[in-house]
């Protein structure tokens, strides 16, 4: 082989493998695992946990919770039950969990109700929980408000409801 042929062999490898590991638009191919492993509820006490992970799974695009983009996670909460959110950063850039009434909210519905700093985020590898009460049925967002993330897909849909038990699915 020449010098020619191994350079260009050489330079098509290393492209292959940024492309399959480009950290602006994820991290390789991946399948958006079953969203009802990242929730724990204990009815008696009327509490649940749910587990949001920023870039997970390795995917194509890495403005996701749990491998979910686009409010296509839906989350269903009653009206009076404590929500512990787990939030854990496995992108390659900065990103947070806050809960938001709109698209364009830059601030959690109540203080407290984010991870630390939302706007700045949690850097990769980082993880944060903040724990919060509904008390009005609506529809709101956990959406990351670091800039531009939520524009990318960076939010799951959050459902308030008067009665019933948590759920997490996924609309995909």
């Amino acid at each position: 082989m020449g010098l020619r042929t191994a350079t260009a062999a050489c330079l098509g490898i290393a492209m292959l493998s940024a492309a399959a590991c480009d950290p602006l638009t994820g991290t390789g191919p991946g399948t958006a695992p079953d969203p009802k492993r990242y929730i724990h509820s204990d009815p008696q006490a009327r509490a649940v946990v749910i587990t949001l992970i920023a870039g997970y799974p390795a995917g194509d695009y890495q403005f996701n919770y749990n491998g979910y983009r686009n409010g296509t996670l839906v989350i269903t909460i009653p009206i009076g039950w404590q929500v512990t959110v787990q939030c854990e950063n496995r992108g390659t850039v900065p990103n947070s969990c806050a809960v938001v009434r709109g698209s364009h909210d830059l601030t959690p519905v109540e203080p407290g109700w984010s991870t630390p700093d939302p706007t700045r985020g949690l850097e990769p590898g980082q993880s944060a929980t903040f724990v919060f009460s509904p008390s009005l049925s609506g529809s709101y967002r956990i959406a990351s408000l670091v800039g531009g993330s939520e524009a990318s897909g960076m939010w799951a849909d959050l459902e308030v409801t008067p009665q019933g038990t948590p759920t997490i699915k996924s609309e995909a």
